[in-house]
């Protein structure tokens, strides 16, 4: 059917208010800074929805996976205009984020100039922990429902270095475990992941002025980043794996 000029779509009212909405929004509306509760609700959804992410040679996802595959975008534009959107998560069915479970964690390998800037951004833009806790009851159970894995999370306090809280990153595709502690006033972040390798001995390496000590135990791998002598970043190693091996 050939369209009458008089008469245009019906969609093109909706289009032009939307249009006259959007103008008066950004005349009128007031902005305000996220704050920190609602910028690690989005962080930690972010990270999760990146770690869903299939691998180019998957099959092709579902409608609905799709959508939560491309939500990324738009939720964090409509948090950093407004700050006024509910949390990610409720916008969502349960479980929706949740990661499927795969054997995918070996995969990849984590170069220490990838650990230290991610280790530098959440000491300089934050989030240094999306769950703020020096009690690994309060911290272990923030990460059900949120990985397909159940991190270790020791008391290394009675060694001197006490547990600051965590969070979730996404590297390499796969959301990721990250614990903090404090040494004094250095951070000790450690990055937990799965493992199937057998348990080893920590490997030590200098990025940029940070040492990245790396090991296996208790079916995890582990990577701590940190500016601490390396002396003391090796007793914590030896404290975390004494409190971590598992039978």
């Amino acid at each position: 059917m050939t369209p009458d000029p008089h008469h245009p779509p019906e969609d093109e009212p909706d289009a032009k208010q939307n249009a006259e909405l959007s103008a008066l929004l950004r005349r009128h509306a007031s902005r305000h800074t996220a704050g920190n509760p609602l910028r690690a609700a989005i962080q930690t959804q972010v990270a999760l929805a990146d770690a869903s992410r299939p691998p180019r040679h998957a099959p092709r996802l579902s409608g609905l996976r799709r959508w939560v595959s491309g939500w990324r975008g738009p939720a964090i534009g409509f948090a950093a205009g407004l700050a006024c959107a509910l949390p990610v998560a409720m916008l969502l069915p349960a479980g929706a984020l949740r990661l499927p479970a795969n054997g995918g964690f070996q995969a990849a390998v984590l170069h220490p100039a990838e650990l230290v800037a991610s280790h530098v951004h959440a000491l300089s833009a934050g989030p240094l922990y999306q769950v703020a806790s020096s009690d690994r009851h309060t911290v272990k159970p923030w990460y059900q429902g949120k990985l397909d894995y159940a991190p270790p999370v020791p008391d290394l306090s009675a060694q001197g270095f006490p547990l600051a809280g965590g969070r979730i990153e996404a590297l390499h595709g796969e959301a990721t475990a990250v614990l903090a502690y404090m040494r004094r006033l250095h951070v000790i972040d450690v990055y937990v992941r799965p493992s199937t390798e057998p348990a080893a001995a920590p490997s030590l390496q200098t990025e940029r002025g940070f040492h990245v000590l790396t090991w296996r135990v208790g079916g995890m791998q582990c990577w701590a980043v940190s500016d601490v002598e390396a002396g003391e970043l090796q007793q914590f190693a030896a404290a975390w794996r004494a409190r971590s091996a598992g039978p």
